[in-house]
């Protein structure tokens, strides 16, 4: 089992939220059917963006070269590095089968080592938005996925990687984006890939869920708190409020055990001392405090 998968298994048991999820945007990848047989993505017009299964959002890819096509064996004109090979159980809604997985592979010259697949949804009065998706690579595929944010659709800016990805079996990734988001009339998420080795490596995509809560009209909001890169690696973490004054912050472990507690005066927080896991991070500036999530791989 990947160890992202078992660290993030522990937010069943760590009760982060204090409201309700609801999905914004999930994609089964179940109908990738070809006119005359198989599975993949027409070349057609119509085909990206890719309209969301449940909620309102839309998918496409872009990069390397994803747009090369090619007419397949039973003589449909197909993208030719953007296949459907089967999906997974993992992460499916209830009465979804595993189905289908919308995969991107390396290309020729691995020339889409940097190509990526691409969300845009609506945050509108929706706060704490939360990604979860199944997701498996090859063992010459590739090796990470990053994560990035944006509101008009142009300027990305990356708040987690996940790595190792080109495990052979599905794994579950669940992230939390940054509170940049919240509220956001439009909103897009990228997850770009890197790492690919040869032309059929690829990465696979499935039952991609995007979900947020209703944006309360509590002191909560008031803070914008925003915590990245999360998940965090290397031992630093940047804490962004609306005011950026001395901020008072204090991290517990899913026990609830305080594990750290100081003052943070210049956004940064120390947390190589933390093993890896999740933790519940709680920042108080102005007698107003938020929490949020944090993953430390």
């Amino acid at each position: 089992m990947k160890k992202i998968t078992l660290l993030l298994s522990l937010a069943l048991i760590f009760s982060i939220p204090t409201q309700a999820q609801d999905i914004v945007a999930y994609w089964n990848q179940n109908s990738n059917d070809l006119p005359n047989g198989g599975f993949g993505f027409l070349a057609e017009p119509d085909v990206f963006p890719q309209a969301a299964d449940l909620g309102a959002g839309s998918l496409t890819v872009g990069g390397g070269i994803l747009d090369e096509t090619e007419t397949n064996g039973n003589g449909d004109l197909v993208y030719s590095w953007i296949p459907s090979f089967a999906g997974s159980e993992i992460n499916m809604e209830d009465g979804d089968v595993s189905g289908g997985s919308i995969s991107i592979q390396g290309g020729t010259d691995n020339a889409n080592n940097g190509a990526y697949i691409q969300f845009e949804f609506s945050m509108a009065n929706k706060e704490s938005l939360e990604i979860s998706y199944a997701t498996r690579g090859t063992a010459s595929g590739f090796t990470s996925q990053t994560w990035s944010w944006s509101t008009n659709g142009t300027d990305f800016t990356d708040f987690g990687t996940i790595e190792d990805t080109n495990v052979t079996e599905f794994f579950l990734v669940e992230a939390s984006a940054p509170a940049d988001l919240d509220n956001a009339a439009t909103a897009y998420l990228r997850v770009t890939l890197d790492g690919a080795t040869t032309t059929s490596g690829n990465n696979r995509f499935d039952n991609i869920k995007f979900t947020a809560g209703i944006l309360s009209t509590n002191s909560f909001d008031k803070l914008g708190l925003n915590l990245y890169p999360n998940p965090v690696k290397n031992g630093l973490v940047t804490i962004k409020t609306n005011n950026n004054q001395p901020l008072q912050v204090a991290v517990f472990d899913v026990l609830g055990k305080q594990v750290i507690s100081k003052t943070v005066t210049n956004n940064t927080l120390n947390v190589s001392a933390l093993k890896s896991g999740i933790y519940l991070v709680q920042v108080t500036e102005n007698n107003i405090t938020s929490t949020k999530k944090l993953v430390v791989n």
